[in-house]
């Protein structure tokens, strides 16, 4: 499914490239700023660090993908017999490899000054935007900043700085709209770490005091944004490359977020209105023209929404990295190559025993009943948590289903469903 050159296409360079990840980076981030009140998940965290694997699917077949930790090795067997071409793969940290670096361009997950000077002292060559922008535009002030400056709708709310502007903008908002839900979000987090939900005065109260600990304790005055919060008509998103003076849409998708701002899926060709298309689109490339002018290139990731009103949004966050649709792109492409626009991921997280295999989940897996020519199914990610204290592991499944049509794709999705009930049920 992942034959065919992708970035090498696109970018238009034929040098073997050297992917890794620093994927957990937003939460180093997020621990160096002020912090929201959040609930701990160092399992879920331990989750996420395994998702380096998704580097292979969108790596070229002469490339090298750099991984923390090596994959279950009967899900690397279920890959090889779904035909997923995989590249050279090397366990370890990207400083055991420094002399890979000077006969290939780096592909890091996310561009920092850390990883900057590394790679300026190991290479030098890399896919992506220089360390300035890209930690400057994952921050969600920032982008609040950009989007006000070129003109698009953002949601009411303004940047605070300190106590009193917070309770003052809390204060404003709900004058403006009575009982509705605030969202108050600091500039690095994701998957929901970066927000705190402002149902109700006591909630605020829970908040500023907080916060008041946190200076107490010698943290700076807290910046944060407070915006209303949205009810969404969709979660749209957007996959864009900046090379040299071209801003290219290589894809627009639909996520599925719960309503605390989780991310749990998305439906990779969505059937948007072409009057929604249109404006999504002019407003994507007047965002790529924005950021080319400020010297931006490579795969940038943009959020957006549709609210109940019918009020497009076009950046809610901006991802100047790498995304989990980002790695997915080639075998999207392979996929409406082959007639199939109806594509929809999913994430489910379970508990395991310690005995159980994946190749049991792998052979009901490739049982599910339907045509090739309709539809089909594939576990593109799994990861267990061997490290927590708890006797069933933690477990996290990523799938990818497609059809002909939403009904077959429905088919492929809940046939999926069933094998993951059946291999749990035998197993917990």
């Amino acid at each position: 499914m992942n034959n065919a050159p992708y970035v090498e296409h696109l970018t238009g360079t034929r040098a073997p490239k050297l992917w890794y990840s620093n994927i957990n980076w937003e939460q180093g981030r997020a621990a160096q700023e002020i912090r929201l009140p959040h609930i701990n998940n160092a399992s879920g965290d331990r989750l996420v660090s395994q998702m380096d694997l998704y580097q292979i699917y969108l790596a070229d077949r002469d490339d090298l993908v750099l991984l923390k930790k090596a994959p279950d090795p009967e899900f690397l067997s279920y890959l090889e017999e779904e035909k997923i071409a995989i590249p050279s793969i090397a366990i370890g940290a990207r400083s055991e490899y420094t002399g890979e670096f000077c006969n290939r361009i780096a592909v890091p997950y996310l561009m920092d000054e850390q990883e900057e000077q590394f790679l300026k002292e190991n290479g030098g060559r890399w896919i992506g935007p220089p360390a300035r922008l890209s930690v400057e535009l994952n921050s969600k002030i920032a982008t609040r900043k950009l989007c006000e400056e070129i003109g698009f709708p953002v949601s009411d709310g303004r940047i605070c700085e300190g106590l009193d502007a917070i309770r003052r903008t809390c204060a404003e908002l709900e004058g403006r709209h009575p009982g509705a839900r605030l969202v108050v979000k600091t500039a690095y987090g994701s998957s929901g770490k970066a927000l705190f939900h402002i149902h109700r005065g006591s909630d605020l109260v829970t908040l500023l005091g907080y916060l008041k600990r946190q200076i107490s304790r010698g943290g700076g005055q807290p910046v944060v944004t407070v915006e209303r919060w949205h009810q969404v008509e969709r979660h749209l998103t957007a996959q864009l490359w900046l090379g040299g003076t071209d801003c290219e849409i290589l894809a627009m998708t639909e996520q599925r977020i719960t309503d605390a701002g989780v991310y749990r899926g998305s439906r990779l060709h969505p059937d948007l209105p072409e009057s929604l298309m249109a404006a999504y689109t002019e407003q994507l490339q007047q965002l790529g023209k924005s950021l080319h002018s400020r010297g931006y290139e490579g795969f940038i990731g943009v959020d957006s929404i549709l609210d109940e009103d019918g009020t497009l949004i076009p950046v809610i966050e901006i991802n100047a990295r790498l995304t989990m649709v980002t790695y997915l792109l080639k075998i999207r492409k392979h996929l409406l190559e082959r007639g199939f626009p109806r594509m929809e991921t999913q994430s489910y997280d379970f508990k395991l025993h310690p005995g159980a295999k994946f190749a049991e989940f792998a052979e009901k897996v490739t049982s599910i009943r339907i045509s090739a020519e309709q539809g089909g199914a594939f576990v593109y990610g799994f990861h267990h948590d061997r490290e927590s204290a708890d006797r069933i592991l933690p477990c996290r499944v990523s799938t990818l289903s497609w059809g002909v049509d939403d009904e077959a794709e429905k088919l492929a999705r809940q046939g999926l469903e069933e094998a993951i009930m059946e291999w749990r049920g035998a197993v917990v």
